[in-house]
């Protein structure tokens, strides 16, 4: 039978917390609040953009990174105008421009809630792009790529991550919806940033105390 020497408990609870604080530095994320949609080109909205960011829809009504989001209405969604479908038939792009702040922040990812419902899934978005920018002008490419098409139920967020950028601006490119001749459209999208330092610091620190106990023993 093994016989658990304190020393070699030491170094698993070393290795523990240092694996355990460097996952989570990669995996987890702080919300950024009071983001809001500054402008929007290519068609106008029938449902409210604003319902995007307010966190409208999701539990106790209030933006997250994560959670269910009700069904899309009118008062938990945006959806455009009915030229928007073609429009993007005619390959042309609808932006919509999100501030994050006055100063350029720490940004690695955002959820996105697609619309859902029996009459509201063909109006999700399908391809798109964001890009990121410190003056509103200028954006350069952060993500590429299709988002999945809604359900009938209500449904959690897709997450997407990038790598570490600075931005006080995002532009949400539309490229395509799922099929809709008329209009497209979506639940909610949040941003994310690097989490609070504290968290992971105290893992980190957990590690490096079993080793330097390991070290002593």
């Amino acid at each position: 039978m093994m016989k658990l020497t304190t020393k070699s408990l030491l170094l698993s609870t070393a290795t523990f917390g240092l694996m355990l604080g460097v996952a989570q530095n990669a995996q987890a994320g702080r919300l950024i609040t009071g983001v809001t949609a500054t402008s929007l080109t290519g068609t106008g909205s029938n449902w409210a953009l604003a319902n995007v960011t307010n966190g409208s829809g999701l539990p106790g009504n209030q933006p997250s990174l994560g959670g269910v989001h009700a069904l899309s209405s009118s008062a938990n969604a945006w959806r455009s105008f009915n030229t928007a479908g073609a429009q993007l038939a005619a390959g042309n792009v609808i932006s919509i421009t999100f501030q994050l702040g006055t100063i350029p922040t720490d940004l690695i990812g955002f959820s996105f809630w697609n619309t859902t419902g029996a009459d509201s899934t063909t109006i999700g978005v399908r391809n798109a792009s964001l890009g990121y920018s410190t003056n509103g002008t200028t954006f350069t490419s952060a993500w590429t790529g299709t988002f999945a098409q809604g359900g009938t139920t209500p449904g959690g967020p897709e997450l997407i991550n990038f790598n570490l950028v600075k931005a006080t601006y995002v532009r949400l490119n539309i490229t395509s919806n799922y099929g809709d001749g008329q209009r497209v459209g979506f639940n909610e999208i949040s941003f994310k940033s690097i989490p609070e330092p504290s968290a992971s610091l105290a893992l980190l620190g957990l590690g490096l105390a079993g080793v330097g106990l390991r070290k002593r023993a």
